[in-house]
């Protein structure tokens, strides 16, 4: 059944169809002023998350305190990263600030002190305790104890630890371990970076040292802290 094109209206009666001349209602203004500050603040804290995800995570990621880890691998401590090579071994450590804070120790130390032989080796930390360096293996190799662990890398810390006085800053602490073969797990050279506040970079041999060479070493690591403006300070050993 066809449905006719135009109705009668009953007298007293309104269509309501609109009238072809009726009045558009004007258009309301849009509502996003009042709600812009509410969408600034979603915004800023969506940034906040994505800036938290993109950093280290503080909560040390857990690893076997083994001769080999997951090669080529990134692992996350203490707002520090620290990656593998290809065979598993510990080749860097990043510490993008340096804190004066203390970390736990472990077991682990000693342990892969052991690594290294016959002779005066420790399990030294890349990022020290100090530092808040976690006592994982993926921050542990064999260094020679009295002169590279003890000695010039103690050094370097206390160096880059003087720096930190006052409102001072510490950025871009990065170690690089270089290894002989594909075998050997105690690296022969140690290479440390760092920005407090101009560049300053140490190459320091893993293996002993004759005397004059050490006491060479350690004179240039302080007097590049001195000319860095930071005053070398020695702190205990026990705090490496």
């Amino acid at each position: 059944m066809c449905l006719p094109l135009h109705r009668r209206i009953a007298p007293g009666r309104r269509s309501s169809l609109p009238e072809r001349n009726a009045t558009v209602p004007p258009i309301l203004p849009p509502i996003l002023p009042p709600i812009l500050p509410a969408l600034r603040r979603a915004s800023a804290a969506a940034l906040l998350l994505t800036a938290g995800a993109a950093a280290p995570a503080y909560a040390p990621e857990t690893a076997p305190c083994e001769r080999h880890l997951k090669p080529a691998h990134t692992y996350h401590a203490h707002h520090h990263t620290f990656t593998t090579d290809d065979a598993g071994r510990p080749v860097e450590a990043l510490a993008r600030r340096l804190t004066d804070k203390s970390a736990a120790r472990t077991g682990c130390q000693s342990t892969v002190g052991n690594w290294g032989g016959s002779g005066d080796w420790n399990g030294g930390h890349l990022i020290a305790a100090s530092f808040d360096g976690v006592g994982l293996r993926y921050n542990l190799v064999p260094m020679q104890g009295r002169q590279i662990n003890q000695g010039l890398m103690k050094r370097v810390e206390d160096g880059a630890r003087s720096c930190l006085d006052g409102d001072g800053a510490v950025a871009g602490y990065r170690v690089r371990l270089r290894y002989p073969d594909r075998d050997t797990l105690a690296p022969d050279q140690i290479t440390i970076t760092l920005s407090a506040p101009g560049k300053l970079k140490f190459d320091l041999p893993n293996r002993a040292l004759p005397a004059k060479e050490f006491e060479a070493r350690q004179e240039k690591i302080t007097k590049a802290f001195q000319e860095a403006r930071c005053t070398v300070r020695t702190v205990s050993i026990t705090r490496r």
